[in-house]
């Protein structure tokens, strides 16, 4: 049975639902994928698509020239923030054409303790859409996105238009 949340390109089937699942969803889709090492290792997929060396930024006293949780973060937002924009825009019959989503990942600090968070700023371009409209269409998909539902009332998200 054919899903209705497919972001564009995407023919999802419903598997069914796993164990610890939230009550009256079914599971569409599940990702696999192992850390070795954390920060100063590898992580990989079960499919092997993603296979990634990580390093610690050189800001966070690390060599830097690799991947790190912080960057993988951002990439996985912005696409999925971005499917879920293109989604919202259709069922209103807007064009999303140009569209582009831009996230920025923190990770932050309180004092000296090992008090740490992560925030994020989504930015959102809708060059061909009347700024009001664009506000409406991002908040909207803010709304909807997996992500952005996961994070609600955890992570401090800011949602804007360039």
């Amino acid at each position: 049975m054919a899903s209705d949340y497919s972001g564009p390109g995407v023919e999802a089937e419903l598997t069914g639902v796993i164990g610890g699942g939230e009550a009256g969803y079914d599971t569409l889709y599940t990702a696999r994928a192992s850390s070795t090492g954390g920060r100063s290792g590898r992580v990989r997929t079960d499919d092997g698509l993603l296979d990634l060396e990580m390093r610690a930024p050189e800001q966070l006293g690390g060599p830097g020239g690799a991947s790190n949780p912080e960057q993988l973060m951002a990439a996985a937002y912005a696409a999925c923030f971005h499917s879920s924009l293109t989604l919202v825009a259709g069922q209103e019959g807007v064009d999303t054409t140009g569209a582009s989503v831009d996230t920025t990942v923190e990770l932050r600090k309180r004092g000296r303790r090992d008090d740490y968070v992560i925030g994020v700023d989504v930015t959102v371009h809708l060059p061909e859409v009347e700024p009001r409209l664009a506000g409406h269409i991002a908040e909207r998909a803010h709304e909807h996105c997996p992500y952005s539902r996961a994070l609600l009332g955890n992570v401090d998200v800011g949602l804007h238009l360039a």
